[in-house]
């Protein structure tokens, strides 16, 4: 990837040699990949992270790139939406944390343990952890619907 911020971790895990062995990737799409979320606490979670370059900011994007980030996550929105049903999805881009250009997007359901007008990256709610097996079945049901 051209342009990799040094010590970025997200820039890390999008070469190719280390998301191929993750348990935790889904998909490579136009210019991010998309990641299942480590902290299950809404099953379904997903992180997508633009992969052509380090960058911190949509809007230095080119036209292009831009419009295929929101294509992409487009496209996994809709196959989480359809793995899961949620009643709403959240999308979240703050890259306060890790300073690269990055999506949450979470499938709420009523039943979550979060507050449901409260944002849930970043927050400090339980840890749901989930076995190999476990993360291995939600990135099968996403993928199924892509």
């Amino acid at each position: 990837m051209a342009g990799r911020g040094g010590d970025c971790l997200l820039c890390e895990e999008v070469r190719e040699d280390f998301r191929k062995d993750s348990p935790y990737w889904i998909v490579d799409l136009r210019v991010s990949t998309a990641f299942v979320a480590r902290n299950q606490v809404c099953r379904g979670y997903v992180m997508l992270v633009y992969n052509k370059a380090h960058e911190t900011e949509l809007h230095r994007l080119d036209r292009e790139d831009r419009m295929a980030f929101m294509d992409d996550l487009v496209d996994i929105a809709s196959a989480i939406d359809r793995a899961y049903a949620p009643h709403k999805l959240n999308y979240e881009l703050l890259g306060n944390l890790v300073p690269h250009l990055h999506w949450h997007v979470i499938p709420r359901r009523r039943s979550d343990p979060i507050e449901p007008a409260q944002p849930v990256a970043g927050k400090d709610y339980a840890q749901v952890r989930l076995s190999p097996e476990g993360y291995a079945e939600v990135i099968a049901e996403i993928r199924a619907c892509l």
